[in-house]
């Protein structure tokens, strides 16, 4: 079991969103609420720049 978390926890793609999380948490004194709304918007960002980049790639580059 510990050979399982250990493996877990040194895998960027776990470490880097907990990190994450904790940040804002911190930064937000632990107020849920406010990190959902922050999580929202900061998937929300995420999203519409993806979206831009794959309408300018179909776009743009034709």
């Amino acid at each position: 079991m510990s050979e399982l978390i250990r493996n877990q926890l040194y895998r960027p793609a776990v470490v880097l969103p907990m990190v994450a999380l904790m940040q804002v948490m911190v930064s937000q004194d632990f107020n849920l609420g406010q990190v959902g709304w922050v999580f929202a918007a900061r998937g929300a960002q995420a999203a519409l720049q993806r979206s831009r980049e794959l309408i300018c790639a179909v776009h743009c580059h034709a």
